[in-house]
């Protein structure tokens, strides 16, 4: 799919403050300046070495439409949530949208009627396949479909850079560049001075502050006879090793989940310290979906935690909004699990 869109007319007025261009380390979408205005080039999920879309970017947007709730946290983080006047399946949306914002059907299949009949000048759209006909339709009636494609992107401040990605469409890339700076800022300060403290915080004796933390963690829960856990390539696996974790995958560099059967998820984790993404409402829960889940030192010791502090009845959370744009809170969370520690912006512990 090659899709070359002008988004806006006209040229935009220079500002006074010069954005930076280049990518710290997103590698799924490029910006540079062309004939006065900024050039987006994103690049294809399934192949980084094709162009799947280009944009030549005139005056700032006015009215977009969101597919995602990844989307909600940028736009509400650059403060342009003014902006929004519709959104697909707006009740997994955890910040509160305008009252102008309206329902755009499901994520997977927007309904193009509601999308033209709102205004949408462009719909921010995540794509998971090379043959999209839910955004080919929206192409064919002109409504630029940016293609915001975060999720593929396997390191959490390459995930946060596409902030720069939304911005840019509305002229506030300087803005943008300024709140990730320090987001990164604060994630990498988290990784350097993290470590002597987490090798502590699970009775192991330090031997010198270079020494590699103990405190290891499992991931997740067995789902229908399969327990999926992220390779070290991943997303999480990232968190993990930023974190200062042992994992039992953090080598595997495949940037996808990885499955286990039950019994092999028990050899392999059976003493974890840590057990993360435990989505259930409780350890009595827990060991009603299978018995054998008490087996875990984890359980034992009561060290087991969600992502669902920050969640609303809806079932929409903040991890997946604020969280994309700020991983430097959820980092802290997982270090904070290592250390025994209470204090959690995302995390909720499993009672």
């Amino acid at each position: 799919m090659l899709l070359v869109a002008c988004v806006g007319c006209r040229p935009t007025v220079q500002r006074a403050h010069e954005a930076r261009l280049g990518n710290k380390y997103a590698t799924g979408f490029q910006i540079d300046d062309t004939l006065g205005m900024k050039r987006v080039r994103v690049f294809a999920p399934w192949n980084a070495d094709s162009v799947m879309a280009t944009y030549m970017v005139g005056e700032p947007l006015e009215r977009i439409g969101a597919s995602s709730a990844t989307h909600i946290g940028m736009l509400a983080e650059l403060g342009l949530m003014d902006k929004l006047v519709g959104m697909c399946n707006p009740e997994v949306s955890f910040h509160e949208l305008p009252e102008t914002c309206r329902h755009l059907g499901d994520a997977m299949q927007p309904d193009v009627e509601r999308i033209i009949a709102n205004g949408v000048q462009a719909m921010l759209y995540s794509t998971y396949s090379p043959s999209d006909q839910s955004a080919e339709r929206m192409e064919s009636v002109g409504i630029n479909v940016l293609y915001n494609n975060e999720w593929r992107e396997a390191t959490p401040l390459a995930r946060a850079e596409w902030i720069r990605f939304v911005a840019v469409f509305f002229g506030e890339l300087a803005k943008a560049d300024s709140i990730f700076d320090e987001v990164e800022r604060a994630y990498n300060a988290l990784v350097r001075s993290h470590r002597h403290p987490t090798a502590q915080a699970c009775g192991d004796p330090v031997q010198s502050k270079d020494e590699s933390p103990k405190c290891s963690v499992v991931s997740g829960l067995d789902f229908r006879g399969t327990w999926y856990v992220p390779a070290g390539g991943t997303y999480m696996g990232a968190l993990f090793k930023d974190a200062g974790a042992s994992y039992a995958f953090a080598d595997d560099e495949r940037e996808s989940s990885i499955p286990l059967t039950f019994e092999q998820a028990l050899l392999t984790f059976a003493d974890a310290d840590v057990w993360l993404g435990c989505n259930v409402p409780s350890r009595e829960a827990l060991v009603e979906m299978n018995s054998q889940h008490a087996l875990f030192k984890a359980y034992k010791t009561g060290r087991l935690y969600n992502f669902r502090k920050r969640c609303l009845p809806s079932g929409a959370n903040d991890f997946w909004e604020s969280g994309v744009v700020h991983p430097e809170r959820i980092l802290r969370d997982i270090i904070a699990t290592l250390e025994n520690d209470t204090n959690f912006y995302y995390i909720n512990p499993v009672k």
